[in-house]
């Protein structure tokens, strides 16, 4: 067996480790129920998402986009979310974080063929990982770090995040989980979304009027 071959095997095998430990942090810290809100989970979506196999991973292993971007040009509507692990990240956080706000706003203002999309990110330094609701099940799998981007339809995550504000739970998770600014970015995209139905007109520049 060649080196070439070799080496597949190893990515092969860091690709199962890590998507097993992804779905063991998802069972003991984001679906885990908070009794400060009712009962309901760091994630409220995530156990079903996951039952009804609606989780797609993908890897990055360079510092090429690539697969982010073809994530978001061809998103997969078989799945709700695609998890891309990124394994090259930018250590610095703030420009982690400023990288994938630059990406959604350009995906809101048509740099891509689909609009309905949005990018959410966490970071290995972030402050919200030393607040985990991890019931203590957790179970690391590898040595390795990455960052995590969560690439989801626009109007589906929204809709999604607007049942949940007459509950406590926005008043519970802000300030350790998505910045305030980024929620209100999001409502701001939706809200584009749903008024120029039509998306991006090349041609003119701009949104198109809704008919």
């Amino acid at each position: 067996m060649d080196m070439a071959q070799l080496e597949s095997l190893n990515k092969e095998d860091i690709e199962a480790s890590i998507r097993q430990e992804i779905r063991s942090w998802s069972k003991s810290a984001l679906e885990q129920p908070i009794k400060e809100i009712n009962g309901l989970s760091g994630c409220p979506y995530a156990k079903k998402t996951w039952q009804d196999n609606k989780v797609k991973i993908a890897f990055k292993h360079s510092e090429s986009f690539a697969v982010v971007y073809d994530g978001i040009e061809n998103f997969d509507d078989d799945y709700d979310i695609t998890i891309v692990v990124d394994l090259d990240y930018e250590q610095d956080v703030h420009m982690f974080h400023q990288r994938i706000e630059a990406i959604n706003y350009s995906i809101g203002y048509g740099a891509y063929d689909d609009v309905n999309v949005w990018v959410m990110s966490s970071h290995p330094d972030d402050d919200s990982n030393n607040e985990s609701n991890d019931d203590g099940g957790f179970v690391q799998h590898n040595d390795y770090d990455y960052a995590m981007l969560y690439v989801q339809r626009l109007d589906h995550l929204q809709e999604s995040a607007n049942k949940l504000k007459n509950t406590d739970y926005y008043s519970y998770t802000f300030g350790s989980g998505e910045p305030n600014h980024v929620f209100l970015l999001r409502e701001k995209f939706y809200q584009n979304l749903k008024e120029v139905p039509n998306g991006w007109n090349e041609k003119e520049g701009c949104y198109e009027e809704a008919s």
